[in-house]
């Protein structure tokens, strides 16, 4: 049996709600949304499929969830230029959604951007365990890395994608087959850069691609199935790190981050990494002083 608990119903919470109640990922629901309308509307929409789940919409139902999507505040639009800036703006979002945590014992995983930041907020504001807090975006960046690179008619296998969930994502290149130089490197990290900008645009927000790879984070999770993707987690010491949370490769099971996996870089990917690493290292250190408010 998987409670599920949804926080921000809108777009991405919604549709995760649907699809892990209509794919039985989820037994039990608890839903809720600063707009009660919505919140209200996307209860009956999923009570009308048929389908029998309870669903609460109360706020002290959260803290027995096994799993909680954070997905409440601010998404990007086209006037917002990247993830890192919608710190400011969301750091209360999540400073709000903390207070109903006292006594939870499942894993987080935080959808809102800028997520790095906000997943090693929402750990260190709760003192939840790092390994039960997972930021969600590595795995929508792999995708749009291997749609790049078929582009090219490139091999996909063993392609990975670390670092921000944002402009400095670093794409692994160095253990595909293909021998990948650098100026194509750049061409295609440009591209991932710019990936959703023109899905913003047309329809307000990206939905399909975070939704279905956050119901595979979740399976990953709910059936122990020790997958290594793409997360942002919180570092203790691996690849020199601590005080931040950063996309790496992760072993995904029951327990949440159960194992950190390192891999060899080469050069390119390595200053690539480093930069983002310190662009983190900043950005979450913002994040920790607003804790401190």
């Amino acid at each position: 049996m998987t409670h599920l608990s949804i926080i921000g119903a809108g777009k991405i919470g919604g549709e995760v709600a649907y699809l892990s109640t209509v794919m039985g990922i989820a037994d039990e629901l608890t839903m809720t949304d600063c707009n009660s309308s919505l919140l209200l509307a996307q209860q009956l929409d999923i009570i009308h499929t048929g389908i029998d789940i309870s669903i609460s919409t109360d706020k002290d139902d959260i803290k027995r969830s096994d799993i909680i999507i954070f997905s409440a505040g601010l998404p990007r639009n086209p006037d917002i230029k990247t993830r890192a800036d919608l710190l400011d703006a969301n750091i209360p979002v999540a400073e709000e959604f903390c207070k109903n945590l006292k006594g939870f014992d499942g894993i987080i995983i935080s959808i809102t951007n800028p997520v790095d930041a906000l997943n090693y907020f929402i750990c260190s504001k709760t003192e939840i365990d790092k390994s039960r807090c997972i930021g969600f975006g590595g795995q929508i960046d792999l995708a749009r890395l291997n749609y790049f690179l078929k582009s090219r008619d490139l091999d996909t296998k063993n392609s990975f994608v670390i670092g921000e969930h944002g402009e400095h994502q670093v794409p692994l290149f160095s253990e595909i087959p293909d021998i990948i130089k650098n100026d194509v490197r750049e061409e295609i990290l440009a591209e991932m850069r710019g990936a959703s900008m023109p899905v913003i645009k047309g329809k307000g927000g990206t939905v399909f691609g975070p939704v279905y790879n956050i119901i595979k984070l979740i399976s990953a999770i709910k059936y122990d199935k020790k997958e290594i993707i793409p997360c942002s987690c919180i570092p203790n010491g691996e690849y020199g790190l601590k005080n931040l949370s950063i996309g790496l490769p992760v072993k995904i099971g029951k327990n949440g981050t159960e194992k950190i996996i390192e891999k060899n870089l080469d050069l390119w990917e390595a200053e690539k990494f480093k930069k983002a690493a310190e662009h983190l290292t900043d950005l979450c250190r913002r994040a920790y002083d607003d804790k401190r408010r």
